[in-house]
């Protein structure tokens, strides 16, 4: 029996407000965090679409206690603890449980190219310096390795890992997760891949982490409540509705490049400037301006 709560519903990843000379702007992520938890979601702090790689630890650090505060207990505040190094990542995971985070989530490092034991290994030492909850994190794009289901079902024996956020989008890869580590009351499956959040939710997954939700983080958590209450035709509705805002970002986009058009497309609402921590790079003004224009033409 783990003493962890579980967490489910619409955590929203995070993107991270900063200055053109590469701090945070504390103002906007002030006003992001209360846009996000006022509308019922929870947030993850420095994920993939926090620019987590980019940022520096002091940074880092400084948006959690933030989010934290801000939130003021109303949502869960997760956080990414993202380093090629295990003694920085169990170092980042402290200070953010110690800042009131409800949880850390742990991914792979991106340099070597690991085999299922090795991945193992590396998260059980993860688990093993983490006094609090940890939640596994598969994200291929960047890690440039799958971790496999038969590892994750390993580690969610272990006492304080509670949950796995899966933004893989492999043919039958969510089946399969949500056949082997679905239903159980101690260990939380998010869907990661914001296009498949109706069929994952429909398999038993629990939660959802949605980068639109910066935007929108009402219309998301409408989805997630429709999908509990067994509305499903209301769901996909939703969901064929923020497919096409997703569109508006990554069609035609790098990963690097979708989240300099998300924070182009935030500054409709004024929640974040457009700023990019290098070595990624703010969309041009032109761009810029297009993506707004099709975010307005949607309503």
């Amino acid at each position: 029996m783990k003493d962890f709560p579980r967490h489910r519903g619409v955590i929203v990843p995070l993107v991270t407000p900063v200055t053109t000379a590469g701090h945070l702007d504390e103002p906007a992520a002030e006003r992001l965090v209360d846009h996000v938890a006022a509308n019922g979601c929870g947030m993850l702090v420095l994920g993939t679409t926090g620019e987590v790689a980019s940022l520096p630890a002091a940074l880092r650090r400084r948006y959690v206690e933030i989010a934290v505060r801000v939130t003021a207990r109303r949502t869960p505040v997760l956080a990414c603890i993202a380093h090629n190094c295990v003694a920085e990542s169990v170092e980042a995971a402290g200070h953010y449980l110690a800042a009131g985070a409800d949880a850390v989530v742990g991914m792979l490092p991106n340099y070597f190219k690991l085999e299922p034991a090795e991945m193992q290994a590396y998260f059980a030492q993860l688990s093993a310096g983490i006094m609090g909850p940890l939640l596994v994190y598969n994200m291929p794009q960047t890690t440039g390795m799958s971790l496999p289901v038969e590892v994750i079902e390993r580690l969610s024996r272990l006492s304080n890992v509670t949950g796995l956020k899966d933004s893989e989008n492999t043919p039958g890869r969510r089946e399969l997760v949500a056949e082997r580590l679905g239903g159980r009351d101690a260990f939380s499956l998010f869907m990661g891949v914001a296009a498949c959040s109706v069929p994952a939710l429909r398999l038993g997954f629990v939660g959802l982490v949605p980068s639109s939700g910066n935007l929108y983080p009402d219309r998301w958590r409408q989805l997630y409540d429709a999908a509990l209450a067994g509305d499903w035709t209301r769901a996909e509705q939703l969901q064929q509705k923020l497919d096409a805002v997703g569109a508006v970002f990554q069609r035609n986009r790098s990963l690097g490049q979708s989240l300099a058009a998300l924070k182009a497309g935030l500054g409709l609402h004024r929640l974040c400037p457009p700023a990019m921590m290098p070595p990624l790079t703010a969309l041009d003004g032109a761009a810029a301006a297009a993506v707004r224009e099709e975010l307005v033409r949607l309503g």
